[in-house]
């Protein structure tokens, strides 16, 4: 083998090696965030898809059902159930425009809104995620974590777009 084929194989090996180190990070954080995400849903009487199902919905009151599974990226008869729990529970109510009736908007109950504080809801969402786990950590030290995060965002997002030329 030529000291180029050998360089190389060393590259593609180190390439490996760094790429899986990564996807079991990204793992890692995906099994922290669900877990942490589940427990303050459970402070609050809900599962962490209900939760999340909630937060959308006051950002995005009149959503549809079909808007909504893609915005949680799941498939639609899995957030139907999800919508499903929370409307016998008084939470989200279904309505259909007089002008389409073949659409169903999805918005909050007015009782549910008087009755809860979201907004308190996903500031403990954040506060405990996050906020708590870098306050005492050395500014230039979350200003790493920042910029190496975007850094890769824009790579994976180069990637994609060097994908759809394909």
């Amino acid at each position: 083998m030529t000291l180029r084929g050998e360089s190389s194989f060393l590259n593609d090996e180190l390439v490996s090696k760094q790429s899986n180190e990564i996807i079991e990070i990204m793992r890692n954080i995906q099994r922290v965030i669900r877990c942490k995400f589940g427990k303050i849903a459970k402070q609050y009487g809900f599962t962490a898809q209900q939760l999340c199902v909630i937060f959308y919905l006051h950002h995005i009151p009149s959503i549809t059902l079909n808007e909504l599974s893609e915005h949680m990226m799941l498939a639609k008869s899995t957030v139907s159930g999800i919508v499903d729990r929370l409307t016998k529970q008084g939470v989200v109510i279904r309505e259909i425009p007089e002008d389409n009736r073949r659409i169903v908007k999805l918005s909050l109950s007015e009782e549910f809104k008087k009755n809860n504080d979201i907004c308190n809801m996903k500031k403990a969402y954040i506060s405990d995620l996050i906020s708590n786990g870098i306050k005492n950590m050395d500014p230039l030290e979350v200003e790493k974590i920042i910029y190496g995060l975007k850094q890769f965002s824009l790579l994976l997002n180069d990637d994609d777009e060097e994908n759809k030329k394909f």
